[in-house]
């Protein structure tokens, strides 16, 4: 037995990892998800409202997967306060205040809660190493420009994670506001070996790009379907859950899509995922016409695209357990490679034999 479990706060984490290391481990994980391998439990949400703040939810949020290949289970749970905001127009998400955000890391071998780890910096970057995961197995060979939508976080990861596993050599950000995308360029320059430059309107971010990325909090399209030219491959982002329906793209984007990849087919229709469910509700869309990552990667019914016209679209559209097992377990080893992070004494996290008898004897049977 570890006997100890491991404590990571997002400070602990930073540097550990390479994003090829990242792009690996979750690769690994669909790939087990492909083969029947991997198990995963669907995402969870409880909104409960406040009733002493208009518009605020005490939010609970919760998934859990087992990479067996790994040894590892993971459950991420979320416990924070949310609010529905208006900005520009759109209805927006916040998450005013402290939260609680965790992954629970267990070893399946011994049962033991091997580390406890923050959230927040393991999250972006299972979203970006998944969206790479599909742009290095969808997009054509000779991509070269990618097209951006957003100015936070994810937009930074995002081509960061697509750059590593291509050939892209100019991205375009578009952002709403102009300061923070000329901001949000200037920053990526310093990160990616490609020529990032701002375009001031949305069409310069899709017209003559190879591979077009939204990673915004927008509940309404960014772009135009139309706009889009053969042989362009899409990533999307937004994991609807039907509390506050958000989408990226246009109904023209989905029509127009020859081969559409998802995280898991089942959240669409559990979470009714305005971007899918609403097209395969008026028929225009079949079950059999969208892919699972895990098909993809096992080339079970999919093989990735068919010519160099198609157009391909990944909706990276829900996060998954699997995700934070791989990347928690990737991170946890290279902790305790580099003496990261808080050990404590991980049996009170364990119940024994002995014990439990002990109790059983004192509490119930009162010999």
């Amino acid at each position: 037995m570890v006997e100890r479990t491991l404590i990571l706060s997002n400070e602990d984490m930073e540097g550990l990892v390479t994003i090829q290391e990242c792009i690996d481990s979750i690769g690994r994980a669909y790939l087990e998800l492909g083969q029947g391998v991997a198990q995963e439990l669907p995402r969870r949400r409880i909104y409960f409202p406040r009733q002493e703040l208009k518009d605020h939810y005490y939010w609970f949020n919760e998934m859990a997967g087992i990479v067996p290949g790994m040894n590892t289970m993971a459950l991420r749970v979320d416990s924070a306060t949310i609010n529905v905001t208006t900005k520009r127009g759109n209805a927006r998400f916040g998450f005013p205040g402290p939260f609680s955000g965790l992954v629970y890391l267990y070893d399946i071998r011994s049962n033991e809660l091997i580390a406890i780890i923050q959230d927040f910096y393991l999250n972006p970057i299972r979203v970006a190493a998944t969206s790479a995961i599909v742009t290095k197995r969808l997009a054509r060979d000779d991509a070269k420009v990618m097209g951006i939508f957003g100015s936070g976080t994810q937009a930074i990861l995002q081509v960061e994670h697509n750059c590593a596993v291509t050939n892209i050599e100019e991205v375009r950000v578009y952002s709403t506001r102009k300061e923070r995308r000329e901001g949000i360029a200037r920053q990526m320059n310093e990160v990616v070996k490609a020529k990032v430059v701002p375009v001031d309107h949305p069409r310069q971010a899709v017209e003559g790009c190879d591979i077009v990325t939204t990673a915004t909090n927008s509940n309404e399209p960014v772009f135009k379907g139309e706009w889009l030219e053969p042989g362009t491959h899409v990533n999307t982002m937004l994991g609807s859950d039907g509390f506050l329906s958000r989408r990226e793209t246009d109904d023209t984007t989905v029509r127009r899509s020859d081969l559409i990849v998802v995280n898991s087919k089942e959240s669409v229709k559990l979470d009714k995922q305005p971007e899918l469910y609403p097209a395969l509700m008026r028929g225009e869309l079949s079950w059999d016409d969208i892919y699972d990552i895990g098909e993809l990667l096992t080339r079970r019914k999919i093989h990735g695209r068919s010519s160099a016209s198609q157009i391909t679209y990944h909706n990276n559209n829900v996060g998954m357990g699997i995700q934070f097992a791989a990347l928690g377990r990737l991170v946890y080893e290279k902790a305790k490679e580099h003496k990261r992070g808080t050990e404590i004494d991980g049996r009170v996290f364990m119940q024994f034999d002995e014990n439990l008898r002990a109790v059983r004897d004192r509490s119930f049977l009162r010999k």
